[in-house]
């Protein structure tokens, strides 16, 4: 039984206030009164946290050790994983100076994954929030860093950007079906000298299914993959379909999923804030793939891909029916969300033997995304008068680009040496339009109180270019790894206002256009003492230039009698971090624990107070606005630790463990910061019968309660306790070529709200935002 390596993690480094990166003493970066809330938090976490987790996780560690004797099996070197994510080069888990998780299609399929956020959702220190949002789940967290800080990208290329803008405009990051999967990795940490700006939190690269990986050495093959999940009511139904024939190979993948909201273990219903239960949906996404490779020359390979992907959801939002906005009562307020996106691209590879050269890698792609959301609103007026009300929000981006990788080993000097180089090209046109219109009975417009159409930022064309370099250098007979980076990146932002920006801002100044360049820097080592027990480290920059929707937005609300206005002095952010840590790897157990520390220096803070008017509480005296603006903090710092384990116990039982640290903090406000996750941690007892035709896996998450003193004091957010989450996965072979999967969740029946959904419950009824009660799923697939 293949078994998932796990680890642990704690960063020591930190950005200055200077321009320079440097370390700084760890007592130093922290106050009196912060030092005494995390020994608090440490102390409560050793409360609150079962006991019974972190002795199970011990004894993990324990059994690995314990196990160390034994040589490690020909299957296991069989089972090895392989990641690219962290170096960009195929290298074990073990051989990499960093945090990758590896999940394969068996594994996503096994987990019974749905979404993205099933994706994770045994991934300690990663979540993906969104319960009972109508606008869906958002994108990844990693040790508290989300949103566009972390680089998701689907066959390298960037999932589209993360936008919202007031009630009825948020355009999240949820453009895959996670059955088009063939494989997802995730690296902890910030990466930019490898993989560019956006990556201070991380990189999750999700790799669509090729025609090898269904086919083997069949001429043709076809899968069908059906499914249903009590969660959300939902059926979903996957067709797969590869052929290959000489040096031709093509492959094609349709997924059709539909249902209803997610349920959760609320039970009272009605209407208004007082409502607990989720409001009602209707959803429906598809996803086409398709897969062609020409492989002219043995050395050669051409793959030319195209994807698409959509999504309709129709909300009636009855949490929000009877309320009160300036007077006016909202008496009924339906949705109707949809987004896609679509993908062209065209890939070489080359493996051969050139003077500059044995591997080439080439990819030039364009993608084009849409958000639209429509939401209807009926409406009474202080005057008693109907009314209905439109709103039609959309959020457009294309993006293309290309980029070159080439590598080259060879032996210099008595030491082995790989290196990777190349360059990435990106051009990336952004455009966001608010409309609609108020109508009293009648059908006769009314008078807006601010003017529409409106952009919330002008139309923006950024064009990023990198040039990016890496050494991995053998030492000691090959004990001693070195991977010493270099990245060169450039950025630049034009703004351009058309009549409707002009129109819908009346008195903005006009938009600036700006630019950066950075360089980042990256060194990793990977030390072997025996072939079982190896250390590592890892000094990594990050590089994020400011958003085009913070450095010129534009907003006015005369009513509300506040507005936004932009900063083109934004600076651009950036990253340091020291990771470390140790790995035993022996037998059929495995175990790593690791620290990491993250220092982030000029963190964009969105819609803060202007800092020219803090002193009259951000009241801007020509006209009377509260006034808004995106600012750099000077210092963020994120620092925790990480710990995995598996052990092969015998008799085909297997044990996994995995647990999650972080604290975060504001350094110039000394206030907590709230993306951090609490502490959490899984254990998982998994059995495969010998004849490999069944297996089963009992899994335990646990999370600790959010402790009010490590929450920002200003964000009046809802700490939940801690919970303790029971499911239990199995699957069976139906004949030669068929599989049925099982899943029972939350088997307890546990009523929980995780800490990552908080921050969108503001005066709604808390447990509308809990996680579903006992739900079941079951999967059929049949490979023909």
């Amino acid at each position: 039984m293949q078994m998932q390596q796990l680890c642990i993690c704690v960063n020591m480094s930190s950005l200055s206030a200077k321009d320079d990166l440097s370390v700084k003493e760890m007592p130093n970066l922290v106050s009196p009164q912060r030092r005494q809330r995390r020994r608090v938090a440490v102390a409560k976490a050793a409360e609150t946290v079962p006991m019974a987790a972190f002795l199970a996780l011990a004894l993990l560690l324990a059994t690995a050790t314990a196990l160390g004797a034994e040589e490690a099996t020909e299957d296991a070197e069989a089972d090895e994983i392989v990641t690219v994510v962290a170096t960009r080069t195929e290298r074990s888990l073990d051989e990499v100076a960093a945090t990758v998780s590896v999940k394969t299609a068996e594994d996503i399929e096994r987990e019974m994954a749905r979404d993205i956020a099933d994706l994770v959702r045994f991934e300690p220190g990663v979540t993906v929030g969104g319960t009972s949002s109508r606008f869906g789940l958002t994108g990844f967290n990693i040790r508290g860093i989300g949103g566009n800080r972390v680089l998701t990208l689907i066959d390298g290329i960037r999932v589209p950007d993360e936008f919202s803008f007031g009630p009825f405009l948020s355009a999240r990051r949820d453009f895959v079906d996670v059955d088009s999967l063939a494989r997802a990795e995730i690296a902890r940490g910030p990466i930019s000298s490898l993989d560019g700006s956006d990556a201070l939190g991380g990189v999750v690269a999700l790799t669509s299914r090729s025609p090898g990986d269904r086919l083997g050495e069949r001429p043709v093959g076809a899968s069908f993959r059906g499914g249903y999940s009590s969660a959300d009511d939902s059926l979903a139904a996957t067709i797969t379909a590869a052929g290959q024939a000489d040096n031709i190979a093509a492959s094609v993948l349709y997924t059709n999923r539909s249902g209803t909201e997610t349920a959760n273990a609320a039970s009272i219903g009605g209407t208004g804030a007082a409502r607990e239960r989720p409001d009602p949906q209707q959803a429906e996404t598809d996803n086409l793939g398709a897969k062609v490779a020409f492989t002219p020359f043995e050395a050669h390979q051409f793959t030319l891909g195209f994807d698409r992907y959509t999504s309709d959801a129709r909300s009636r939002i009855l949490s929000d029916y009877g309320s009160v906005v300036f007077g006016t009562t909202v008496n009924a307020r339906d949705a109707d969300d949809t987004r896609s996106r679509e993908r062209w691209s065209l890939n070489y590879r080359y493996g051969g033997d050139l003077v500059v050269a044995d591997r080439v890698v080439a990819t030039v792609y364009s993608q084009r995304s849409e958000t639209e959301q429509r939401t209807n609103e009926r409406r009474t007026t202080p005057a008693r008068t109907a009314q209905t009300r439109v709103r039609l929000s959309t959020f457009d981006q294309k993006v293309s680009g290309g980029w070159l990788q080439l590598g080259r080993a060879f032996r210099l000097a008595g030491t082995d040496h790989l290196v990777t180089y190349g360059a990435d090209y990106t051009l990336t046109e952004n455009a966001s339009v608010r409309d609609g219109g108020t109508f009293d009975a009648g059908g006769a417009p009314q008078r807006e109180f601010s003017p529409l159409p409106t952009r919330d930022f002008p139309l923006t064309h950024t064009t990023q270019f990198a040039l990016f370099a890496q050494d991995e250098i053998a030492l000691g007979g090959g004990r001693l790894t070195l991977s010493p980076g270099l990245r060169f990146d450039s950025f630049d932002a034009d703004a351009s206002a058309d009549a409707i920006y002009l129109s819908g801002n009346p008195g903005s100044p006009n938009p600036e256009d700006y630019d950066d360049a950075q360089v980042t820097a990256k060194i990793g080592a990977v030390y072997a003492f025996t072939g079982a027990v190896a250390a590592w480290g890892r000094y990594s920059q990050g590089f994020r230039a400011p958003p085009y929707d913070d450095v010129n937005v534009g907003f006015t609300n005369f009513l509300g009698g506040y507005k936004t206005i932009a900063n083109p002095s934004l600076e651009s952010e950036r990253s340091g971090g020291i990771e470390a840590g140790l790995r035993v790897g022996m037998g059929g157990a495995s175990a790593e624990i690791a620290m990491f520390r993250n220092d982030y220096e000029n963190f964009i803070e969105s819609f803060a107070l202007a800092p020219a008017f803090v002193a009259s509480g951000g009241i801007d005296p020509t006209d009377g606005m509260r006034t808004f603006q995106s600012v750099n903090r000077e210092e963020v710092v994120i620092q925790g630790l990480e710990l995995r384990a598996s052990v092969e116990i015998g008799g085909g039982f297997a044990a996994r463990g995995a647990l999650a640290y972080a604290d975060g903090n504001d350094e110039q406000r000394d206030e907590p910061l709230d993306s951090v996750e609490p502490l959490t941690g899984v254990v998982g007892l998994a059995y495969a019968a010998a004849s490999g035709r069944w297996g089963t896996e009992l899994i335990w998450t646990l999370a600790q309660g959010k402790d009010p003193d490590d929450v920002d004091s200003t964000s009046m957010r809802l700490t939940p306790g801690g919970y303790g989450v029971v499911d239990l996965l199995a699957h069976v072979d139906v004949g030669t070529r068929s599989r049925l999967y099982l899943g029972l969740f939350n088997i307890g029946d546990k009523t929980y709200i995780r800490w990552n959904d908080t921050a969108a419950i503001g005066r709604d009824a808390p447990a509308r935002f809990t996680q579903p009660g006992f739900n079941a799923a079951a999967t059929f697939r049949m490979d023909l």
